[in-house]
């Protein structure tokens, strides 16, 4: 290796390391100004220029126990959690279903799933307030769970479609020689190979749900109300409290990344079973 490929490698990694060190920068400092932000004062979080030296106050986190925020907490986990189960246990099998389909009117029924995703927010909200006001589902988790299906379920779909499509037609070939009908190839043989995309869809479901603010907001008034609603109903108030804010923004962000990080386990185990096989 020339001296000159040597001095080029080292200015590729600087660099990447540059590019990555800023990059972090941009992504963990508004997390650290959060955390910092919960544990002061609405004196010291508001103050101009900000104070770096202070005692650490948890009033904040202390109302979140004490006040009902815990159960919007509660109610955005179930919402989020059972928008994952009922997107997987129809997205998946329509998704295969679709793969294997040939011709015009799998086009069509492909292209219209996806119109569905593409459809604007507040042409959705108006029928499902009313659907759901008729059968007294009005401030339900049920109503916002099925409201945030009528988005992820597309979505879902279209994603796994395009993964199962990449499948060798080979696979099922093979197990229905086996005798395996349809349900038992797509149990036994395509979702353990597919299990890498099923959980990263799995996450890009959980996210949208539990972030989700709009529908949740026209379809809740108090007992399915979800984090991100009773944060901006927090930063409406007359009375600005940004340490509540902070460490509401903060919890938040702890059962998305649980959920990411056992979702990554999941996509790391599928790989490797994958290459292996």
């Amino acid at each position: 290796m020339t001296r000159s490929t040597t001095s080029h490698a080292r200015l590729m990694r600087i660099i990447r390391a540059a590019f990555l060190s800023v990059t972090g920068v941009f992504v963990v400092f508004p997390l650290v100004w959060l955390a910092l932000g919960s544990l002061k004062t609405r004196h010291e979080a508001l103050a101009v220029p900000p104070s770096l030296v202070f005692t650490p106050n948890f009033e904040a986190f202390e109302k979140i126990v004490a006040g009902g925020v815990v159960h919007a907490f509660f109610n955005s986990l179930t919402i989020a959690l059972t928008n994952v189960v009922l997107a997987l246990l129809i997205g998946v099998p329509a998704a295969y279903a679709l793969s294997r389909m040939r011709g015009a009117v799998q086009e069509n029924l492909s292209f219209w799933v996806l119109s569905i995703r593409m459809a604007p927010l507040f042409a959705v909200i108006l029928p499902l307030y009313v659907l759901f006001k008729a059968v007294g589902l009005l401030d339900t988790r049920f109503a916002v769970a099925l409201a945030h299906l009528s988005l992820t379920l597309p979505l879902t779909v279209w994603l796994m479609m395009t993964y199962f499509r990449g499948l060798p037609q080979e696979l099922d070939d093979a197990a229905m020689l086996d005798g395996a009908n349809a349900w038992q190839t797509l149990t036994q043989v395509i979702v353990p190979i597919a299990r890498p995309m099923i959980a990263s869809v799995a996450v890009i479901v959980f996210i949208f749900s539990w972030n989700e603010f709009l529908l949740a907001f026209f379809l809740t008034a108090r007992d399915a109300q979800t984090v991100p609603v009773v944060v901006a109903g927090l930063a409406g108030t007359m009375s600005f409290d940004w340490p509540l804010i902070a460490a509401v923004s903060i919890c938040s962000m702890i059962p998305a990344f649980l959920f990411v990080g056992i979702a990554q386990k999941h996509i790391v185990v599928g790989l490797a079973s994958g290459a292996v096989k």
